[in-house]
């Protein structure tokens, strides 16, 4: 029976980089993209260019954010379904990300997500003035996440669901038994048990499981 759902952010709960999108408050959301695409080509370091798109919102207020968000959630088609499911079925759930707490705690407010994982930026007050290396958790701070969430709760592997898109959410993957890719990337499907095309087709998955 699964009692956890794991889930990626950027292309597997959302249809957008939410970190690109918010960067374009500032007019920086070309220069977050580039960014993006060179660490993804093998040109970066992963934490040096997430620093450097972090630090591109700098002066921007959690209001800024939330109205931003508000405006287009950007949600993946059946994501709200499967959550309310979720929360219906007491499965907990536990969302994972590289992008900044404030616009997690967004969407675990807006979908009634158990708990979220993500980098806090440094603040003064409700504006946000960037981060430093030290502020994150090591390279696998994601994973490292996860697995303390995980030991805390005394959830067994055979208990978990992750659902991802990409190469990335390899590491993640090895902490479940049951891995769903939604619109692949990176060759992430040879990992998985189930691809989908949509977030509707995990309720039938855990049904089917449960």
């Amino acid at each position: 029976m699964i009692k956890l759902v794991i889930t990626d952010f950027d292309g597997t709960l959302v249809s957008e980089d939410i970190l690109d999108v918010i960067c374009g408050i500032n007019k920086k959301e070309k220069e977050s993209i580039k960014l993006n695409e060179d660490f993804i080509n093998g040109k970066t370091n992963g934490l040096i260019t997430l620093k450097k798109r972090i630090d591109f919102l700098n002066g921007i207020s959690l209001e800024q954010i939330n109205k931003k968000l508000s405006e287009n959630e950007y949600l993946i088609s059946g994501a709200k379904e499967l959550f309310e499911y979720l929360k219906n079925k007491k499965i907990m759930t536990l969302l994972h990300s590289g992008n900044i707490l404030p616009v997690l705690k967004f969407y675990k407010e807006k979908l009634g997500i158990t708990d979220v994982i993500g980098n806090i930026p440094r603040m003064e007050g409700n504006i946000i003035k960037g981060i430093e290396i030290e502020d994150f958790n090591g390279e696998n701070f994601k994973y490292d996440g996860c697995k303390v969430i995980i030991d805390k709760l005394g959830i067994n592997k055979n208990e978990i669901l992750a659902i991802g898109d990409s190469s990335a959410d390899g590491e993640i993957f090895k902490l479940a038994e049951v891995k769903v890719v939604i619109n692949p990337k990176g060759g992430i499907e040879k990992q998985a048990d189930y691809i989908v095309n949509n977030l509707f087709e995990v309720i039938d998955i855990i049904n089917c499981i449960s």
